[in-house]
């Protein structure tokens, strides 16, 4: 989904590249597949790697890192508090499991008044189950639940409809109910479940948007993420005039009395609640095949915008990119996962989009917003976020699914624009995770945050495919991912599962920084030459209190006075760390991060600008203690000062650096684990972890 509010995400749209875009004919197209598997084959034999001392363990793989037991918000949210809606649920909607629904609706699209039934089909999966309870606004009326049997008894109080199975089910028992109800929901603001609004040309526009939780705003539904339904049907009656578009294929129009007409949509794959929908307006049909992973093989892409040819004339290219698009990410991440029915778009009047599945409703068309849409029917739909904790799964995939389009399609300057733009969104705050701590769940615009949702989760699987150093893998990765998780849903903790799977490596460091860890590093690289090896300095600091540091990759270009490069590529693993590398000739440049991956902030002095830092290193000392730590510190520091906190932050202790080796005397704090903190009289900082036992 992506969200355009006036104001508050301004500058989320990036300059709409698609305007100016051509339709690709298909020997061009054929041309940038091409040049996408060529680069996918050789971006592992780009770098070029220098022997560097040994003690910058060029292979990762080699590297082994303790098990980081985080101590911040965020990760300990996901370990305390469970993670399954965002607002109290009846916990009885847990005692079945839903298979089928049935929506048979009458809208006209000037009103959000809904009528007619609701079928569901489930199995019982709690033994003894007497009561199935579904979710419904109070703002509707059921005036029936039929069975097999007959009536059932209800009960619809507190949005919760409670219907009285007449006995108990056993469990693996199939229940087979249809409710019938109507009403008229009062739209809440862009994540209303229904609502209507005048398009530019007059016409009344209706359309649903259910996520996270607005499902219940029109129909009876259980509102579970990990539920998903096998199949759905959703028949849609509306006043002759206008086109009702929704999930799958549709089936028939059938004509009825009163000049009205029913749509009857089917759709046969597994499918979240809140990806049912529908769309209702004065629509004009415009559709064609898209090509997918391989020859011969294409989808049906059927799309529904507003009836009036300036329409069609000027939006015809950016509806025509979802081909281009189409074939590009079935390339990348395997073959669309619904294929058999469709993928397509219907216009509405909103401020952004959504990924109804095989149906996008979309507010206008452009290349960033249409390969959003698109890419959530990998990452969203197909795998959807196993809790709203972990929306990464669905928006930050997405999200990314843009510099990729650019990158593949438009080209590589047209993606780094648009990730210098997400970074300096980012980096706009010091704080905030990418996983949204359960707590906060109440907010679903911090569910739905551009900044850390959408942009750090897109940049952070950058900077994952920046530190795996190998696109043919990084991409085999999320497709993988895809496979595994197929109809179902994943968490953030999933998909690092398959990173390590895939890799054979410990990815948990790193997503303890950038997936539940909250800020960015800040760098400070210094470097100079000494007997004919190049030394590179590196000081990190923090935007944020957790983490304390950032481990990771650095990547540098060497440029030398005859214009010769090398690029070194090192792993940091302290605060400050130095690198050595040999290189023949004189140094005229060093670049950090030549390629735009990392998320930063930097600055890089040579050594005619200042003056050489001490080499002293630092180490705190026994840890584990049991009464005193001793401090070894650069002389560069004294002055400075050190602080001793608990891991909730609280400090307990703090002093001068008033010696290069300082003992400290902690007899009188209890056994645990504390965080000692140094700062040079400049600001910079090292922390570690103790241990008293």
């Amino acid at each position: 989904m992506l969200i355009f509010i006036t104001l508050s995400w301004v500058g989320f749209k990036l300059a709409d590249t698609a305007k100016e875009l051509p339709f690709l004919p298909t020997d061009e197209f054929k041309f940038i597949r091409m040049k996408i598997a060529l680069r996918l084959f050789f971006t592992q034999f780009v770098v070029v790697f220098l022997l560097l001392a040994p003690s910058l363990h060029a292979q990762f793989h080699q590297r082994e890192f303790p098990r980081h037991q985080c101590s911040h918000f965020c990760a300990k949210a996901r370990q305390e508090v469970p993670s399954i809606g965002i607002y109290e649920q009846d916990v009885r909607v847990h005692d079945y499991d839903v298979k089928f629904y049935g929506l048979d609706l009458e809208v006209n699209p000037a009103s959000t008044f809904v009528q007619g039934s609701v079928r569901i089909v489930s199995e019982i999966v709690t033994p003894d189950t007497r009561y199935l309870v579904l979710e419904l606004v109070n703002e509707h009326t059921v005036s029936q639940v039929v069975s097999e049997e007959g009536n059932l008894p209800f009960q619809h109080a507190n949005d919760a409809l409670e219907i009285d199975l007449g006995e108990m089910k056993p469990q693996g028992a199939m229940v087979d109910i249809e409710i019938f109800y109507s009403g008229e929901p009062s739209p809440e603001g862009f994540f209303s479940g229904i609502q209507t609004a005048a398009n530019s040309f007059g016409d009344p526009v209706l359309w649903t948007l259910s996520e996270p939780h607005n499902a219940r705003q029109w129909f009876p539904v259980k509102q579970v993420l990990n539920d998903k339904a096998d199949s759905v049907n959703v028949y849609i009656t509306t006043p002759s005039g206008f086109i009702a578009a929704s999930n799958g294929l549709l089936q028939q129009v059938t004509p009825l009395p009163e000049d009205r007409l029913r749509y009857e949509w089917h759709s046969r794959y597994s499918i979240a609640y809140y990806l049912i929908s529908m769309a209702v307006g004065n629509y004009q049909e415009f559709s064609f095949m898209a090509p997918l992973d391989s020859p011969n093989d294409s989808v049906w892409v059927q799309n529904f915008i507003y009836n009036y040819p300036e329409v069609l004339e000027s939006q015809r290219d950016n509806i025509e990119m979802t081909s281009t698009l189409m074939e590009l990410m079935s390339e990348l991440w395997g073959k669309y996962p619904f294929s058999a029915e469709k993928y397509g778009h219907a216009q509405a009047p909103m401020g952004g989009a959504m990924e109804h599945q095989t149906m996008s409703t979309m507010g206008y068309f452009g290349f960033d917003i249409t390969a959003h849409e698109l890419a959530h029917h990998w990452f969203g739909n197909n795998v959807t976020c196993a809790t709203w904790s972990d929306i990464w799964i669905n928006e930050g995939f997405a999200t990314y699914s843009e510099y990729l389009s650019r990158e593949f399609i438009i080209g590589p300057e047209s993606a780094s624009d648009w990730m210098q733009f997400a970074h300096d969104n980012i980096k706009s705050q010091p704080d905030g995770s990418v996983y949204v701590p359960p707590m906060l769940l109440f907010d679903v615009w911090r569910i739905f945050s551009g900044r850390l949702s959408y942009r750090k989760g897109a940049a952070i699987l950058h900077q994952l495919r920046f530190e795996i150093n190998n696109d043919p893998l990084f991409f085999s990765i999320m497709a993988e991912f895809q496979e595994i998780y197929a109809d179902g849903v994943a968490s953030g903790d999933d998909f690092r599962s398959t990173v390590d799977l895939m890799t054979g490596q410990n990815w948990e460091w790193f997503f303890d920084q950038w997936y539940y860890g909250e800020g960015f590093p800040n760098y400070e690289i210094i470097w100079w030459q000494k007997d004919g090896k190049l030394h590179i300095r590196s000081s990190q600091t923090t935007s944020a209190n957790h983490p304390l540091f950032f481990a990771g990759t650095l990547e540098f270009k060497v440029v030398t006075v005859d214009d010769n490069e090398h690029i070194i590529r090192v792993f940091q693993e302290e605060n400050l760390q130095e690198f050595v590398a040999d290189i023949q000739g004189e140094v005229k440049e060093l670049i950090f991060d030549p390629r735009n991956f990392m998320l930063k902030n930097y600055m890089v002095w040579d050594s005619t600008s200042i003056n050489i830092p001490d080499t002293t290193s630092f180490s705190v000392s026994p840890n584990p203690f049991t009464r005193t730590l001793t401090i070894d510190y650069p002389e560069l520091w004294f002055n400075g000062k050190w602080i001793l906190a608990d891991l909730n932050g609280k400090v307990l202790m703090e002093d001068n650096l008033k010696e290069q080796t300082r003992e400290i005397h902690l007899e009188h704090i209890s056994a645990g684990v504390y965080v000692l903190t140094l700062f040079s009289p400049g600001g910079e900082k090292r922390a570690f972890k103790v241990l008293k036992y």
